[in-house]
């Protein structure tokens, strides 16, 4: 019976291992989910230029109930592929949500994506690049503060500049 479990169980953790996908992939993924109205390849936002390097931003705005509930069910679906382990802050009320990855790369860098959403506005933000290890870091020490509708995570980067994600409860 021991085996038995033992095998059930390795199956299941190399189903799980193989649906895992990294960040650029969850970035392409969440560039194509259904109401994704902007897709700029090379952003210029900020904390895109500064912050994160090369950045690409996909994002839905204005969205209705009906829309909103369409678009974060695959959203959810697509960052439920990404291992936990990459995530370096955020969290989620069911009001907003803010996820924060990172991955180190190959050019001694790594690969961000930052994930925000909000049922209140009707807003969903995918943006993904390249990070420094200073600014891995102090993103992944920074305060998270989530109540309702509200959401803050700001992160002072040293010599770079400050990267905050932020709700407020009105419009």
């Amino acid at each position: 019976m021991k085996k038995f479990a033992l095998v059930i169980l390795s199956l299941f953790a190399i189903s799980v291992g193989a649906s895992a996908i990294n960040l650029k992939e969850a970035y392409a993924a969440l560039s194509n989910v259904p109401n994704i109205n902007m897709r700029q390849p090379d952003a210029n936002l900020p904390v895109i230029d500064e912050l994160i390097i090369n950045g690409q931003i996909a994002a839905a705005y204005n969205l209705d109930s009906t829309k909103i509930f369409e678009t974060g069910t695959s959203v959810y679906t697509i960052l439920n592929q990404i291992p936990m382990s990459y995530m370096i802050n955020g969290g989620n009320n069911n009001q907003v949500a803010a996820f924060v990855y990172a991955t180190p790369n190959e050019s001694g860098t790594n690969d961000i994506l930052v994930v925000v959403m909000s049922g209140y506005r009707g807003l969903a933000i995918s943006i993904f690049g390249t990070a420094t290890n200073e600014t891995v870091a102090a993103i992944k020490s920074a305060p998270f503060e989530m109540e309702g509708s509200y959401l803050n995570l700001p992160a002072e980067v040293p010599n770079i500049g400050e990267f905050n994600i932020s709700l407020s409860k009105g419009r």
